[in-house]
């Protein structure tokens, strides 16, 4: 790429470091993508790690863009419940949880509950916005979209972010309880893809070897 990677900007694609680094722990985080486009195994590690979500080309790739950034793909299942939840006494939700067999449901009814008032407003928007902005940088390696569409995305992503939560914490957190929430409080299962690590692992290596990116939120 041509074009440099201003702080403004570096400090923009790290909204979407805790992903790429729980993906793929080689990632270059500060470099446009996290990988290396003249080496192929990274560039087929990329297309990989995009076919998980189901993203083949171009199309696919706006697609799934367009329902992370709506919350159609995971804050409006979320508030649907939260809602449901708000309207129980405890005694009420035990009776669901208790008649609920599905262990992975049983740990989504519980962890709703348990943030079904504190994320009535942010609901898991900071882990939609991550993964919108870790497939953008995915789709490029690909191919799929051009620097000029990804910086204006970037932006947008970035300002619906920054007017959304507070702190580098609080949007962690959230992006957190996301990851959470759509794979279940289970440790997830490696095998499926070699390399990659639970989220609150890359959390721990993220702050540690990078505590200076996440000390300011610059709105």
């Amino acid at each position: 790429m041509t074009q440099n990677i201003t702080p403004e900007i570096q400090d923009q694609l790290n909204l979407s470091a805790l992903l790429l680094k729980k993906h793929y722990n080689k990632a270059d985080l500060n470099s446009w993508t996290g990988f290396d486009l003249e080496d192929p195994m990274q560039v087929k590690q990329a297309k990989r790690l995009l076919n998980l979500y189901g993203i083949k080309s171009g199309l696919h790739l706006r697609n799934s863009l367009q329902r992370y950034e709506s919350g159609q793909m995971v804050s409006h299942t979320f508030e649907k419940l939260a809602l449901e939840f708000r309207m129980d006494t405890t005694t009420s939700f035990d009776a669901k949880y208790n008649a609920e067999d599905n262990q992975n449901t049983k740990g989504i009814y519980k962890m709703v509950w348990k943030y079904r008032f504190s994320l009535k407003t942010q609901k898991l928007i900071g882990y939609e916005m991550a993964t919108y902005i870790f497939q953008m940088r995915l789709g490029y390696v690909l191919g799929f979209l051009n620097l000029d569409e990804m910086l204006l995305r970037l932006e947008d992503a970035n300002t619906i972010i920054k007017n959304t939560f507070s702190s580098w914490g609080e949007f962690h957190r959230n992006v957190c309880l996301g990851d959470e929430y759509v794979l279940g409080v289970t440790e997830q299962n490696l095998s499926t893809f070699p390399g990659t690590s639970t989220l609150w692992e890359a959390y721990q290596r993220l702050h540690i070897q990078h505590a200076d990116w996440f000390k300011t939120w610059n709105k």
